[in-house]
């Protein structure tokens, strides 16, 4: 018989068959037809029959089955075999996700063949969305992106009146992917989920028959998550609603045919609300919740659901870490074996964020136990972990979400190495973490070049707030040493900035912030008595040592914040002397710097090289007063200023004009966003925002002397979730290679910041002072200066040409209302905003 007769009776054999009962003979004839069909002479022949082949073997050898799809590829063409083409990619596509264990790399094939496939088998949509969840390569933001592309394309292909099951569950995995959109804004994001998840619920109603009921389930348990970190707002109700939403998806877990992993699920979700729910969760919550967890362990197999018991093992840890927190000792050892367990389940690529996530909850602990060797290697795991993670990221918004994700691990891993008196270390760990967004390179300065930072006479201070005890790090030129603080630590911190470190209400210096505009004595008064904490709490100490050690009186001191210390006026500290304030200002010149990396970074600016200064003036044509500033400015400044005033000042006009000047001063309107930092902006005409991302191409191209930000909030960075990293304009400009950076902390008087900052600039150019000291100058000059001499000082300007001549005259007869000898600017509220960051 020739090859070919035999492939037609094999074939004629292949018909008859079973697939259900025959798969096994079916593979014989089919791997026998194809080795009697001669691949070079009859191409198309042979991949059919590999193709059958591979469909045949998917069950009993998915191995075989991958290889002869890939063979098969190797012959059909896109154009003239598509159908073939598409099916084949479709199944290789679907093959390799099913295969275990899908890895990082073999996920990506999959991910290609399916994308080729989708044009025309569009049901791959909602298989594409959730490979992109849990894609580990590539960048977040991409991934992010491409996954709510083809779950919303997934979600378009259902009906909600034919098909409202499906439509529910595509409703919540579109939610779910809202709610994980990288470097979001977080409070509309999870709004966004939530009303996902509520459509859902609608269309499910009460129907609980097969998969209705479940989904139902999976629909609750998604809100009670979101309930229970919706943030400020009715937090109560909403905590009730987390509760509600757990209890209501548990009852239902009782029906029949409900899965046991979504029981344990729901067991879980419950538990987790009754830590939270509570501001002070006590030993009781505690047990119910432990006991809920024990039951949710029953239900599940480690083998097959071993991310599930992971959570299990996860929130047994967390429970471990509270109770800790609470005073209990003892309990290193249980939260040890949580953790380890966890960490063992969760050995796979994937999960690299929520290993990190468990060491830093193991390290948390063993630090607050004082076991602080075992915490330095689990929280240097944590922190290697979130490394890895973030190289994997290269757009902005994909950096900036794994940035987040470092949380505090560097300041705590800091932390327990001085514990350990690892100085050096520990210096280095905690500059690295508030530097990760902007270093291009992992070369770590050395001791020598963070010595010659020292201001001559002064000091480095590098305080650490992110366990029980705080401690500032002083480097001098006698070398370092640790100053302890143990009555301020991190809950005293989060006391003072949020109202406490699990306030279920935003209170303290942020609550008075926010409501600035309608309770601006509460706000005045809050910046006040914050000054005599921060003086009591950790200038009182850390200056006494540093007495000590020789710093006296006049020298310049270098504060690098960390742990949300950064939203205070360290410089405004004040104690009493003889019934009267002193503040730290009269005795110290105080510069800020957002790391050690960002003042050692290479300025652009060649030595010597001098341009014209940029003033950027009034660009909304609503701030009256900065004519008046830019016109003192100018004065100060001399000859061969260019100014953008008004509509001249544009966003395209002052970025092509910030490559041809060495100093540029911003008055304008400027907005800080504590969720998104890189889309802070500075007012420009028309409207148009220029943000930090905006601004980074050209700064890193054209560094400056000096950019003065004469404008709310541009001296603030992200304290809400990171304590470590600083994002924010100065630590944007010093990276890029500016030198000093003035910039405010909340808005200020814009009558007082016209006079402080001309002052500023009359002691930097005409009495040839260091930024960091003029300012110093300018804010004791400010606070003192009488009305008498304000009037005189603006007398100078009476011959000036509108707007600035009417201006001066308008300040003049408001001063008129006070007497000759009165301080108008002496409150901190008026002074205070104002920083200066960088090398000088």
């Amino acid at each position: 018989m020739t090859a070919s007769a035999r492939v037609k009776s094999l074939m004629t054999e292949f018909q008859a068959l079973d697939p259900e009962q025959d798969c096994a003979r079916m593979r014989e004839i089919l791997a026998e037809a194809a080795g009697l069909v001669d691949r070079t002479v009859e191409p198309k022949k042979w991949a059919a029959l590999r193709s059958k082949y591979a469909w045949c073997s998917e069950e009993l050898d998915p191995v075989a089955a991958v290889q002869a799809y890939r063979e098969a590829l190797a012959v059909w063409d896109r154009t003239t075999d598509h159908d073939s083409w598409a099916s084949c990619h479709g199944a290789l596509g679907n093959l390799l996700v099913h295969c275990d264990p899908c890895g990082p790399e073999q996920m990506d094939e999959a991910i290609g063949h399916l994308e080729c496939a989708l044009a025309d088998e569009p049901w791959r949509a909602s298989l594409l969305a959730l490979l992109y969840r849990f894609r580990v390569n590539g960048d977040p933001a991409d991934n992010w992106r491409k996954r709510i592309q083809y779950q919303e394309m997934a979600l378009a292909a259902c009906s909600r009146d034919e098909a409202p099951l499906a439509w529910a569950q595509a409703q919540n995995e579109l939610g779910e992917a809202y709610g994980d959109e990288p470097d979001a804004d977080f409070i509309p994001a999870l709004e966004r989920r939530i009303a996902c998840h509520l459509a859902a619920l609608a269309a499910l109603g009460e129907r609980r028959d097969e998969g209705w009921n479940e989904t139902w389930i999976e629909t609750s348990l998604a809100l009670s998550e979101c309930y229970l970190f919706r943030g400020p707002g009715q937090v109560t109700e909403d905590l009730a609603l987390a509760e509600g939403h757990a209890r209501g998806a548990l009852a239902r877990c009782d029906e029949d045919g409900v899965r046991s992993d979504l029981r344990a699920t729901a067991l879980l979700t419950l538990g987790k609300s009754l830590i939270v729910s509570s501001s002070h969760p006590d030993a009781a919550a505690f047990a119910e919740a432990l006991a809920l967890f024990d039951k949710a362990a029953a239900l599940i197999d480690p083998l097959a659901k071993p991310a599930l018991m992971a959570t299990v093992e996860s929130l047994r840890a967390n429970v471990c870490l509270k109770r800790i927190a609470l005073g209990e000792r003892g309990l290193s050892g249980r939260l040890l074996a949580h953790a380890d367990a966890a960490l063992d389940l969760l050995a796979a690529p994937e999960h690299l964020r929520d290993r990190r996530s468990l060491l830093q909850v193991a390290g948390e602990g063993l630090l607050a136990e004082g076991d602080f060797a075992r915490a330095v290697d689990y929280l240097g795991r944590a922190v290697a972990a979130a490394d890895t993670a973030l190289m994997q990221a290269d757009s902005v918004a994909g950096r900036m979400e794994r940035i987040w994700e470092f949380r505090d691990s560097s300041a705590l891993l800091g932390y327990g190495l001085l514990r350990l008196g690892r100085t050096q270390q520990a210096l280095v760990e905690l500059d690295r973490g508030k530097a990760r967004f902007w270093q291009d390179e992992e070369r770590v300065w050395t001791m020598a070049e963070l010595a010659a930072l020292v201001p001559a006479g002064g000091a480095l201070l590098f305080p650490n707030f992110a366990a029980t005890q705080g401690v500032v790090v002083a480097v001098t030129a006698a070398g370092s040493e640790p100053i302890w603080l143990p009555d301020f630590g991190l809950a005293r911190l989060m006391e003072l900035q949020r109202g406490g470190l699990d306030a279920p209400e935003l209170g303290g210096w942020l609550k008075a912030y926010a409501l600035r505009n309608s309770e601006h004595d509460t706000w005045r008064q809050t910046i006040d008595l914050a000054g005599g904490e921060l003086w009591s709490a950790i200038w009182a100490p850390v200056l006494a040592r540093l007495a000590e050690l020789g710093v006296e009186p006049g020298a310049e001191l270098v504060w690098f914040p960390q742990g949300g210390s950064g939203v205070f006026p360290l410089h405004a500290a004040w104690y009493m002397v003889e019934e009267e304030r002193r503040w730290l200002l009269d005795d110290y010149t105080l510069r800020y710097a957002p790391s050690v990396r960002a003042v050692l970074a290479r300025s652009a600016l060649p030595p010597g090289s001098s341009t014209a200064p940029l003033l950027v003036v009034n660009p909304t044509l609503d701030l009256s007063n900065s004519e008046l500033e830019c016109a003192w400015v100018r004065r100060q400044l001399g000859q061969g200023v260019r100014c953008l005033r008004g509509e001249e000042a544009s966003s395209t006009a002052v970025l092509q004009a910030l490559a041809c000047c060495d100093v540029v001063h911003f008055s304008s309107h400027a907005m800080f966003d504590l969720n998104r930092p890189l889309q802070s902006f500075l007012l420009m005409a028309g409207g148009e925002r220029l943000t930090i991302e905006a601004l980074l191409p050209v700064i890193r191209r054209q560094a400056f002397r000096l950019v003065a930000l004469s404008a709310c909030e541009t001296a603030m960075a992200r304290t809400t979730v990171t304590p470590d990293e600083f994002l924010g304009f100065p630590a944007a400009l010093l990276h890029a290679g500016t030198r000093s950076v003035l910039a405010t902390l909340w808005p200020v008087d814009d009558a007082a910041s016209a006079l402080l900052v001309g002052r500023f600039y009359q002691e930097w150019r005409g009495g040839n002072m260091a930024p960091a000291l003029a300012l110093r100058q300018a804010q004791n000059w400010l606070r003192r200066v009488r009305v008498r001499e304000l009037l005189e000082l603006l007398r100078g300007f009476k011959d000036e040409p509108a707007p600035v001549g009417p201006l001066a005259a308008r300040c003049r007869t408001q001063l008129r209302g006070f007497g000759p000898d009165h301080c108008p600017y002496a409150a901190p509220w008026f002074w205070a905003a104002f920083t200066i960051s960088g090398k000088e």
